[in-house]
């Protein structure tokens, strides 16, 4: 009865292994913090990368390693990919590929009948979204999944499927829940939340609607796709629960390179896109995801894809070397790129990344930002602004799951010092919200989940 769980990827994995768990601790299941003490351990897999998909094949082996009598069940993107691979690997006992991933936990009491929990029903739990800590103060809600698009480098959609939206009414109710529950941060995932459709209904009216409510936490947005992007979006940032961040992904630099990825747009579109968003919204964080390396890629695109990243001055760049999937117009495109070339091009972009988040933070010294406290290490409490900055502050007073007013001080390699912004202000913060994660409530928490990422994100 006692189950653990490992996530591989991308956000949108995690939303979904956040949601299952929930399922499984409302059937009766027990959640544990270590692998070793779990009867069941159920991994969610990842394949965007080769590295992805060999940390899954790894993690999967490791349960019977500790525990011979330990089931193990595979999900995710890996197993959607090979599910014959996947079956096949040792120690596991069953997969599910992701258009089953709903029914995970009614799968999991029919092949293991004997830990199931006497509590639980054959058919589908209607499950309450009971506050759940997963480490830090935030939890991700999808809201839709797929996607139509063929990036020639992207294996999303022979994993995924075609795009499919959510409910509009289910996913304001359970992010209201979630909200109550105790969750200061709420973050809406997705394969490109951009592509949300229900009916009439698109992303704006869906972060509108929640928006209205008095008790919303904190919300964040995650993958929009730059050709995407409804203007009205960028009205709702005068509300300050809406953080200042989007992310959009590049992929690269180069508008020659991305004619061979088949994206939809030119470089210098893109860099008008972020232009227009930063005057809009003053000090907003434009993260992206860049791939380097890509079939046909010279050095004279490289260097372009180079010089386009810095002089856009992201506030992030999540940069990765091109892996060929199997199946994926990319894998077979001429002129594959040596994967010497690609390690030493991937020196050079991190450094420019490093750079770029470095040039972002520096520009908000001496400024007042919003953070929610998350974890304390060695008496250094970490959190993170509205605008995406890792703000670090001394105390002992604990102030996890709290929402501060902070002013950005002194510079570190681990991210930006702090002091309060307003005495008064920050007393006040501190008290702890009703329906907080931290107060007693009849459920137990649910240790932190396992998570580890290396996904060339989504397109």
């Amino acid at each position: 009865m006692k189950v653990y769980f490992s996530n591989l990827g991308c956000k949108l994995n995690q939303a979904e292994l956040e949601h299952l768990s929930r399922s499984f601790r409302g059937a009766g299941f027990s959640l544990v913090g270590k692998l070793a003490q779990a009867d069941l351990h159920i991994v969610n897999t990842c394949t965007v990368t080769h590295v992805a998909a060999r940390d899954s094949r790894k993690t999967a082996r490791r349960g019977r390693r500790l525990n011979p009598e330990m089931r193990t069940v595979l999900t995710g993107c890996y197993v959607t990919a090979d599910p014959r691979e996947a079956a096949s690997l040792a120690g596991v006992d069953l997969v599910v590929a992701n258009q089953d991933k709903e029914a995970l936990l009614e799968r999991v009491c029919s092949a293991f009948p004997d830990l199931v929990p006497p509590s639980t029903r054959a058919t589908r739990l209607s499950v309450p979204f009971v506050p759940i800590e997963f480490g830090n103060s935030r939890t991700l809600v999808k809201i839709e999944d797929g996607c139509d698009m063929r990036c020639a480098f992207c294996i999303i959609p022979q994993t995924r499927g075609r795009h499919r939206s959510r409910p509009f009414d289910t996913i304001v109710r359970e992010v209201a829940a979630l909200s109550r529950g105790g969750f200061r941060e709420v973050v809406i995932t997705g394969v490109q939340i951009s592509s949300y459709r229900w009916g009439p209904k698109r992303l704006f009216d869906v972060v509108e609607q929640l928006l209205l409510s008095e008790d919303q936490s904190r919300l964040r947005l995650t993958s929009i796709a730059p050709w995407q992007l409804d203007r009205r979006l960028l009205g709702l940032f005068g509300d300050s629960r809406l953080c200042r961040h989007l992310h959009f992904s590049l992929q690269s630099g180069c508008t020659e390179t991305l004619k061979r990825m088949r994206r939809p747009y030119s470089a210098p579109e893109f860099e008008a896109l972020v232009r227009e968003v930063k005057s809009e919204i003053p000090g907003i964080a434009i993260t992206t995801d860049l791939i380097v390396g890509f079939p046909g890629e010279t050095d004279e695109e490289f260097e372009e894809s180079l010089r386009f990243v810095e002089q856009v001055e992201f506030a992030r760049v999540h940069a990765f070397p091109f892996s060929a999937r199997p199946g994926t117009e990319a894998a077979s495109l001429a002129n594959q790129v040596p994967h010497a070339i690609k390690r030493q091009r991937m020196v050079r972009m991190l450094e420019i990344a490093e750079s770029c988040c470095k040039r972002f933070e520096g520009q908000h010294l001496g400024a007042e930002v919003e953070v929610l406290w998350e974890s304390c290490r060695d008496g250094i409490w970490q959190g993170t602004s509205d605008n995406y900055i890792r703000v670090l502050k001394q105390s002992t007073e604990p102030l996890a799951n709290q929402l501060r007013r902070e002013r950005l001080l002194e510079a570190s390699e681990r991210g930006l010092f702090c002091q309060p912004a307003d005495p008064i202000q920050a007393t006040l913060a501190t008290q702890v919200p009703k329906h907080s994660p931290n107060q007693e409530t009849t459920h137990s928490p649910c240790p932190p989940v396992e998570t580890r990422g290396h996904s060339q994100p989504h397109p």
